[in-house]
């Protein structure tokens, strides 16, 4: 996550934004703390020379001279305009007297005696200027432990009445000014360039929350996923970035949808061909494998006829018997197997009501030859009357198969079930004949064409390997489940039909 934010429009916008904004501070603030500087000093100037004005206009009037004199005023303080509360002095040059707006000791006055001597006033008589402004430093005592010092802007100059006049700033006040001025400065800024920061990055959130949606909707989109949609809410360069992409899935979901469509129609086509040249070859080979004994057979009788085998009536019917059932079942064959290719075509089915009780018992009644000659017995006890829905032709179909299979596998002396087993809307049909169970690996082979559990035995009595697959093609027809199991000492098959009309 950190990463990803690192990498993000949004950190690298604010990053940008931060930089930027602290470069222009730190510069603004070297300038503006040189000028600030220069602008306390100017102010400071500027308040000594209103008070030199003041204290030149309160000399020039005798009546405050007169009470000077007389200590009448002891002190300046309040007298003059002072706004910059500089420490004022103006000594008589005559006899050095000092008056002021504080107490002055020995010290200050000696240094204000020894400055005035020190200093050419005469530039000030005859110049155009009547005072100077400079900066000095002043220490009030030798004695380490009283000493005073610190800089200070003197105003020197020389009043109207030729009064030396000394006006003291510290400028130690001044820089006081600078640095809280500085310091205001400093916190402001950075509280503004904090405050900065935040709104950069809620703004920048506000404006790449749609990119990033359309980040994941693309992600989406490259693994094949078009159901999500930007969600376009302005008029700007974003919004119309967030309806082409809108545009876009629609187009490649279009698109793929068709290019879908169009291989699974190419699939299932290759799929129907192959299936289709696996019938044909599995057929041939089913054919040419069935009809091989019987054409073997027929060819080899023929020959003994022809090549004189048989010398007497009894062989010659012999002969010719073998030669007649043989073609008999490959008749046989051959027309199951039209049925079933009828069946697998998509043959249309005729859905009638009918009796399926009355049905069966006419099938067992016909059947009964081939009961009397396995010597097995048939037990059928529904008697009451079932309708159905199904092609009455198709389900006699399907019972005959039942029943014969039924009847060549029962073990000797053995029984054939036939019951009904009724649910709410469908019934199932079961056929049960006592003998061998289906080995497990062979039961789901039973319904394929040709199969044979037994070939040796279905061989005997002229089984072809058909029948079942009628059965499952019928039902498949009918979309009804059909089926068989192992019981306890016998195999059931089975089937369902409709006992409502579903229409």
């Amino acid at each position: 996550m950190n990463y990803r934010f690192r990498h993000s429009i949004r950190f690298k916008i604010a990053t940008i934004v931060f930089l930027t904004t602290l470069v222009t501070i730190l510069i603004s603030w070297s300038i503006s703390n040189h000028f600030i500087e220069q602008f306390f000093i100017t102010h400071t100037n500027n308040m000594l020379i209103q008070t030199y004005n003041s204290a030149n206009e309160f000399f020039n009037d005798e009546v405050n001279t007169k009470q000077l004199k007389n200590d009448e005023i002891e002190s300046l303080y309040g007298y003059i305009d002072n706004p910059s509360s500089s420490a004022i002095f103006v000594i008589n040059p005559k006899n050095y007297r000092i008056y002021s707006s504080v107490n002055v000791n020995e010290d200050t006055s000696a240094g204000l005696i020894s400055l005035v001597q020190n200093y050419d006033l005469n530039k000030f008589k005859y110049g155009n200027k009547r005072y100077t402004i400079v900066r000095n430093t002043f220490e009030t005592s030798d004695d380490e432990s009283e000493k005073e010092s610190g800089n200070y802007y003197d105003l020197i100059g020389l009043l109207d009445n030729e009064y030396i006049i000394v006006l003291r700033a510290s400028v130690d006040s001044v820089y006081d000014n600078v640095q809280f001025a500085a310091r205001m400065f400093t916190s402001i800024s950075f509280a503004l360039l904090i405050f900065e920061i935040l709104i950069v990055l809620i703004i920048t959130n506000i404006f790449s929350r749609p990119i990033i949606e359309m980040s994941r909707i693309a992600r989406k989109m490259s693994n094949m996923d078009f159901s999500s949609k930007v969600d376009v809410k302005t008029d700007d360069e974003i919004g119309e970035l967030g309806e082409s992409m809108n545009n876009m899935a629609s187009s490649l979901e279009k698109s793929i949808t068709e290019l879908k469509s169009a291989n699974l129609e190419l699939s299932n086509d290759i799929r129907k061909r192959e299936h289709i040249e696996e019938m044909r070859s599995e057929f041939l080979s089913h054919v040419s494998h069935e009809l091989k004994t019987p054409l073997a057979l027929i060819q080899g009788y023929a020959e003994g006829l022809k090549s004189g085998v048989a010398d007497n009536p009894e062989d010659l019917n012999y002969y010719c018997d073998v030669i007649s059932d043989e073609a008999s079942k490959m008749n046989a064959m051959v027309m199951k197997l039209i049925d079933l290719d009828q069946l697998e075509t998509g043959e249309d089915i005729s859905l009638e009501r009918f009796d399926i009780t009355r049905l069966i018992q006419d099938v067992i009644n016909n059947s009964s030859i081939l009961l009397q000659d396995s010597k097995t017995k048939i037990i059928y006890n529904e008697k009451e009357e079932l309708y159905v829905w199904a092609d009455s032709f198709m389900i006699e179909e399907v019972i005959t198969n039942y029943l014969t299979n039924a009847i060549h596998y029962v073990s000797p002396d053995g029984d054939i079930r036939i019951w009904f087993e009724r649910k709410q809307d469908t019934v199932r049909v079961n056929v049960y004949n006592d003998g061998d169970n289906i080995p497990e690996e062979d039961i789901n082979k039973l319904f394929i064409k040709f199969y044979k559990v037994d070939a040796a035995r279905t061989r005997t009595y002229g089984g072809s390997g058909i029948g079942l697959s009628i059965v499952a093609a019928i039902m498949k027809s009918h979309d009804k489940d059909y089926g068989v199991y192992n019981a306890e000492h016998g195999v059931v098959f089975y089937f369902e039909l409709d006992t409502k009309s579903t229409i």
